[in-house]
């Protein structure tokens, strides 16, 4: 039996700098990961040939892994060659995926040792890697193994009952509601209270707390979670309802169209029971296993397929139902190509295209580390169809993420990761020559970790500082001096965060803030009295469950009309076996205030990445999917793909002699302009392609 040897932490010194410096150098690299990598450090050969030798990784104690919130857990690697020898002196590295965690070296157990804490609770995979050699003798991050670690909340302080939203009328259902509250005040992250009756013959309750009355009398509920509960006490009433009333806004509708129905009860006076619960159902004609359509509890009915639907709403013993017919909706049309910028010796990131000041048209195209980054990409697509490369200009970044221009095209800001003296922060470029612009000025006080993404909103640029997750404000009213005004951020002090991108319009900001969801921000809509340089906080909407697993991963937004389109970025998941996962979530904001998800698009086999929403047509760089093109016109309920909402779509897999990574979509990001559509694909560049929608089916 082959001994096990603990191996010297990174080669170096055990401290928490290396360890942080590994993580990104080894994993995020790979994964493509929207946080920003610490600058590279310097790997001999010999350090890279031996991590070339490492094919597994064991851990103890054994996987999976469980900590409890306040709680640290130690752990240590065993790295081993093909034979099952232990390998040593190599550079390796870890990261959490999602980043709930943190982590710092445990030398008292021995170098290669480390302990762990949760920052938040769930679930999150600590995928492991080290530093190989590539083609060209750099350094190059190669994943070796993942580990799953379940980091469990504080504990159940107490349960706490939500006030019904009905009266406790005989014969009626609905749902009651409760949380549990944890020793930290806050709301536990996976302990759903359980409920129970103390009085089955006047109320029946699932464990959900879907609570059925059945008779009058006093019902008494109990929910508990965690070792404590608390319990309600309701009067259960007769009825007072004897008739319902249901009529449809239509007889019929294509699939994805909303139909309303206006539900009345009456008792018997003819006077209408407005706290009474109305129960919905769905009968497809003829009767199947799945209806294929659906409605919410305010009376929104949309059907998934073609066909005939019986609606029934009922409010105890008193019933109704109508009709509605679901017609199909018009097929996909062709999605034309017209040109490419094809880009063969580095991967492509986002994009800007525009018309110059010399009334010539534009696009701008970032690079990523993958084949050596350090330049945005000038395009002149004049002519679409003869897309033609005029310039390349070199900017000290590893990372060129994304690029913006002013509204008058006087100026542009990119963005600068991984600079090899550590400035990063932005560069503003003078576009009076916009086919072959030049460097007016550099930013990096204040944002020397980088930035990842920014925007414009007229003289301020918003810019994503990738070290403090906080939104950077700077004054660009003389582009030749950008200078710092100020910052905003969710949670200050807490590090527990992630800032990914900025989305401004009409006075207010959007801000995908990854695990802690969309933000809005007042920066001059009137509402909270923000600025653009002072804002202020109008809402907040946070999601958590994905793909049946505890993701956030809010990545970016866009503002269309009274919805804010949110998409996904999941690496890592359960479901990522051929690329990443996400989906677009649709964010009703007629109450600004109060936001409400009320839709999804969701390609079940790719990831969303960037998006644009113009003219009620959703646009989505789908990664793996390619481009997709979405009908969002009328109001949105449900699941949009399933309702045949998709009206077109293109796969950008560009050719061998054509591509950095051949024949593999990973579109990236999108923008219609002046007609066609323009669109970045990170393995194959750029690409000008032209759409037609397809003509309105009659209902």
């Amino acid at each position: 039996m082959k001994v096990r040897e603990r191996l010297p932490l990174l080669s170096a010194a055990a401290n928490e700098a290396s360890i942080k410096t590994a993580t990104k150098l080894a994993v995020l690299l790979l994964l493509g990961a929207a946080t920003a990598p610490a600058a590279q450090a310097q790997e001999a050969p010999a350090e890279l040939e031996a991590g070339g030798g490492v094919e597994a990784v064991e851990i103890q104690p054994a996987a999976p892994l469980s900590v409890g919130m306040g709680d640290t857990l130690k752990i240590s690697l065993f790295f081993l060659d093909a034979e099952g020898d232990p390998v040593h002196d190599f550079r390796w590295g870890f990261q959490f995926s999602p980043s709930i965690a943190g982590a710092r070296p445990d030398p008292s157990t021995g170098p290669g040792s480390f302990e762990i804490w949760g920052m938040k609770p769930g679930r999150t995979s600590l995928q492991v890697g080290v530093l190989v050699a590539d083609d060209d003798g750099n350094p190059s991050p190669k994943v070796i193994k993942s580990f799953e670690v379940m980091f469990e909340d504080w504990p159940v302080a107490r349960v706490e009952i939500d006030r019904p939203a009905f009266a406790a009328f005989a014969g009626t259902t609905f749902r009651m509601t409760a949380h549990a509250v944890t020793t930290k005040e806050t709301v536990h992250a996976t302990a759903s209270p359980a409920w129970r009756s103390e009085t089955p013959d006047v109320a029946a309750v699932t464990t959900s707390g879907v609570v059925t009355f059945l008779r009058p009398g006093t019902a008494r509920l109990k929910a508990s979670a965690g070792g404590a509960s608390a319990g309600v006490t309701l009067q259960v009433v007769e009825n007072p309802v004897r008739e319902v009333r249901l009529t449809p806004s239509a007889a019929s509708a294509r699939t994805g169209d909303v139909v309303r129905f206006e539900v009345s009860a009456l008792d018997g006076a003819g006077r209408e029971v407005s706290d009474v619960a109305i129960s919905y159902a769905i009968q497809s004609i003829p009767a199947s296993d799945d209806a294929g359509a659906m409605i919410f509890e305010d009376g929104a009915f949309v059907a998934e397929r073609p066909g005939a639907y019986r609606v029934f709403a009922s409010a105890g013993s008193s019933g109704a139902s109508a009709v509605v017919e679901a017609t199909p909706r018009a097929k996909p049309s062709e999605v034309e190509l017209l040109g490419r910028g094809a880009v063969r010796t580095l991967a492509t990131t986002d994009l800007w295209v525009f018309t110059g000041v010399d009334g010539r048209d534009y696009a701008y195209t970032g690079t990523m580390p993958e084949g050596g980054g350090e330049r945005m990409y000038v395009w002149d697509v004049t002519d679409p169809t003869n897309v033609v490369l005029s310039d390349s200009i070199v900017i000290d970044a590893r990372r060129v993420n994304d690029v913006k221009v002013s509204d008058d095209a006087s100026w542009a800001v990119v963005t600068r990761e991984q600079n090899s003296a550590r400035g990063n922060g932005i560069v503003i470029l003078d576009l009076a020559d916009p086919g072959h612009p030049t460097v007016l000025a550099e930013l990096t006080e204040d944002l020397t970790a980088g930035v990842h993404n920014v925007w414009i909103n007229g003289d301020v640029v918003y810019a994503v500082n990738d070290g403090t997750s906080a939104m950077h404000i700077i004054d660009v009213s003389d582009p030749a001096h950008p200078t710092n005004v100020g910052t905003w951020e969710i949670r200050p002090g807490e590090e527990d965060k992630t800032l990914h991108d900025i989305w401004a319009k009409d006075g207010l900001a959007y801000l995908s803030y990854w695990d802690d969801g969309l933000v809005i921000l007042d920066i001059g809509a009137g509402i909270k009295g923000g600025t653009p340089t002072e804002p202020k906080l109008v809402s907040q909407y946070k999601y958590r469950v994905s793909h049946g697993e505890e993701y956030g991963n809010t990545h970016t937004a866009f503002r269309y009309g009274e919805y804010v389109f949110v998409g996904d970025e999941i690496f890592g998941c359960g479901a990522c076996i051929n690329g990443p996962r996400g989906y677009i979530h649709v964010i009703d904001v007629s109450d600004i205030e109060a936001p409400k998800e009320v839709a999804r698009y969701e390609v079940p086999e790719a990831g969303a990445h960037n998006i644009w929403v113009e003219d009620d047509i959703l646009y989505v760089a789908y990664y793996q999917g390619g481009l997709r093109i979405v009908d969002v016109s009328g109001e949105l309920r449900g699941n949009l793909y399933r309702q045949g909402r998709e009206i077109g779509w293109y796969h950008t897999a560009g050719k061998e002699e054509e591509s950095w990574r051949p024949n593999a979509a990973q579109a990236w990001g999108p923008q219609p302009f002046k007609g066609n559509l323009f669109l970045s694909d990170y393995n194959s560049g750029l690409w000008v392609l032209h759409h037609e929608p397809p003509s309105e089916h009659a209902p």
